[in-house]
């Protein structure tokens, strides 16, 4: 991974990426995917409902969406690696917190400290940097690091062993522990190349024509500023698209334990052994999907996607056995991983890189409002239905809707361009901004 220049040096772009990917194993394997099976454990111990623990998720994501623009201009006011820091030490103490619920409200605070912690310290920070130092494998870069996530699911059947072991509450403590050191040792490196004096990658220096975009010579172009990223149809566009499957995300993480033991002879084990079948795929779809979106149409790339989703939730409405919810799997993770690294670049390539953190902070309100429906609908519709179909086939329903908002999604063009100027596809033309 860790390419060389002419100069014979590391390229210390990929040092970041390869610190992201531990970063993101850790917050994946003991905050996002732990997060259902501590669901279950909650729910056996205290016997309360899969509403409060939607209540729960959706106001974490409100949180995390309301925080956004702040965090975005934190991020680039004061640098990834502080951010990542406070980030790391509230998601830890959170977990340490965890082991000390007695009731509801120490839930939902130290739940509320745990995913504050996860929003500063983990994707968006970990993008922000990503995006300073690539720019003509920035897709290939993305996809690498967010395989930390997806193979931190691998830690699921850890987790669910020692919460049938030595209980919720000593995981949570340990986990919290860990989270910590490691987290803290990998803050060091996250780091813009500004910071180091450095250059980031260079640019690839010609324009090649794709159906989807007229050619156009390559130029110089500034960045867009977060005032003029707003007020485009792009910025919505991109927003609402990024946002429509994360109300199948929100189900899944939250609710798939559940969902995968209340069919006859299934439990959390089976649950484990199917996320990471999906984790496999996963991570093969952020590999090839990453490098597929440096040469064709991230576009195209992300409605083959969000239409995966859609007939995963199919799937998992109807599931009635483990193949199928084998099935229901393979298809939601190996469609997370492939729209993954291409939404998030193609955001970068459609405004660049000075100013992606509050641009990404004010594109999380919009996504937020996904999010938290997504947590918060499954919950309720599954009490009021009294099944998961209805849940399932809503979130279907609304993630289905991104492919309407993607069409929308062109290429913005800047309030000094001239009117009739051309828009080159940014999956093949990355112009140096200027000062």
């Amino acid at each position: 991974m860790l390419r060389r220049f002419a100069t014979g040096r590391a390229f210390f772009g990929w040092y970041i990426v390869s610190g992201g990917i531990v970063v993101q194993i850790m917050l994946g394997g003991l905050v996002m995917h732990a997060t259902g099976f501590y669901v279950a454990a909650l729910q056996e111990e205290f016997m309360w409902s899969a509403t409060l623990f939607g209540i729960a998720l959706a106001m974490t994501r409100i949180e995390a969406g309301a925080l956004g623009p702040v965090q975005g201009w934190a991020i680039d006011r004061f640098g990834p690696r502080m951010m990542m820091r406070l980030g790391i030490a509230s998601t830890a103490l959170g977990l340490i917190l965890f082991y000390f619920i007695n009731n509801q409200a120490t839930f939902f605070i130290f739940y509320f400290i745990i995913s504050i912690g996860a929003g500063i310290g983990g994707f968006m920070t970990l993008t922000v940097a990503v995006v300073h130092w690539f720019q003509r494998t920035r897709a290939r870069a993305m996809g690498y690091l967010m395989t930390g996530l997806a193979i931190g699911s691998f830690l699921a059947p850890l987790i669910s062993f020692l919460i049938d072991g030595v209980g919720w509450r000593w995981t949570s403590l340990g986990s919290g522990i860990v989270l910590f050191v490691v987290g803290q040792l990998i803050a060091t490196l996250i780091v813009r190349p500004v910071d180091r004096g450095e250059s980031p990658e260079p640019a690839r220096a010609a324009t090649v024509a794709r159906p989807d975009a007229p050619t156009a010579p390559a130029q110089q172009r500034r960045d867009f500023t977060a005032r003029e990223a707003l007020r485009t149809r792009s910025f919505w566009a991109l927003a609402f698209a990024h946002g429509s499957p994360l109300l199948m995300v929100a189900a899944v993480s939250g609710f798939f334990v559940l969902r995968v033991g209340e069919i006859d002879g299934l439990g959390p084990g089976h649950a484990a052994i199917a996320i990471v079948i999906g984790t496999v795929c996963q991570i093969a779809a952020q590999l090839v999907g990453g490098y597929a979106g440096d040469i064709i149409s991230k576009r195209l790339i992300i409605g083959l996607c969000l239409v995966g989703h859609a007939a995963a939730a199919v799937v998992l409405a109807i599931a009635d056995s483990f193949p199928m919810i084998i099935l229901g799997a393979v298809l939601h993770w190996t469609a997370w991983g492939g729209r993954g690294p291409n939404i998030n670049t193609l955001r970068a390539d459609y405004f660049g890189p000075a100013n992606i953190g509050q641009i990404m902070g004010w594109a999380s309100v919009v996504m937020m409002i996904y999010s938290a429906g997504g947590s918060l609908l499954t919950g309720a519709l599954r009490d009021l239905s009294d099944g998961w179909a209805l849940p399932f086939l809503v979130a279907g329903i609304g993630t289905a809707s991104g492919l309407v908002w993607l069409v929308m999604a062109t290429r913005p063009r800047l309030p000094d361009d001239p009117p009739d100027a051309d828009q080159t596809d940014p999956a093949m033309s990355y112009p140096q901004a200027r000062s």
